[in-house]
Formats: C-alpha cells, sequence, structure tokens
C-alpha cells in the first residue's frame, strides 16, 4: 500500500475543521432561526425578522468558513470543481467536497 502524502493528510484535517467550525454553527443558526420563525409567525412577531437574519447570516458564515479551511496545502487556492478536461471551472457555484487532486498544482488529496 502506498503511503499518503502529507499534503492528503493535511486536506483531509482541513475537511474536519471546516465540518466543525463551518458547517455545524451554520446548521444549528439555521435551526434556531427556524424554531424563531416559527415561534414568531402567528403574532407577525418582529422575531421573524431576527430569524430570516439568522438564517441569512448563517449562509455568510459558511462561505467564510470555506475559504479559510477549504485550501489545498501547497498552492493554498481554494479547491472548486472542474470541468471534465480537469482544469478549474471558472464560474463556481461551490465548492468540490471529495477532490481527488488540486485543480491547480494537481497536488494529491486524497
Amino acid at each position: 500500500m502506498e503511503p499518503v502524502p502529507a499534503t492528503a493528510i493535511e486536506f483531509a484535517r482541513r475537511k474536519r475543521t471546516f465540518a466543525w467550525r463551518g458547517i455545524l454553527p451554520m446548521l444549528l443558526l439555521i435551526l434556531l432561526g427556524c424554531v424563531l420563525m416559527v415561534w414568531g409567525l402567528p403574532h407577525n412577531d418582529p422575531v421573524i425578522v431576527l430569524a430570516n437574519m439568522m438564517i441569512f447570516f448563517a449562509g455568510t458564515w459558511l462561505v467564510i468558513a470555506a475559504k479559510r479551511y477549504y485550501r489545498c496545502p501547497v498552492c493554498e487556492k481554494m479547491v472548486v470543481p472542474t470541468k471534465k478536461d480537469g482544469t478549474p471551472s471558472e464560474i463556481s457555484f461551490g465548492i468540490d467536497f471529495k477532490p481527488e487532486v488540486c485543480p491547480y498544482c494537481k497536488a494529491v488529496l486524497r
């Protein structure tokens, strides 16, 4: 069996950090926002505005966390989806959650 490159180990560590510091807080904020929205709906309270703000900031939190933790350990660029030929996509609607190689420097990430 081949040894796992250090870049793959570091990328896996960053993915775990992203899950704990990016996705988990976002999901908790969205859940709390939905609970507040349901609680404020029958009375049309200003709680609904607070709930909408919480859900909005949860999405912002995810984007900031992804840019910080979901980077290639070699070139420090954010890993994005690739085209069929393997080059990085110019129009990216997210990040590639299971990349095998970095589309920029071709470092092994898995």
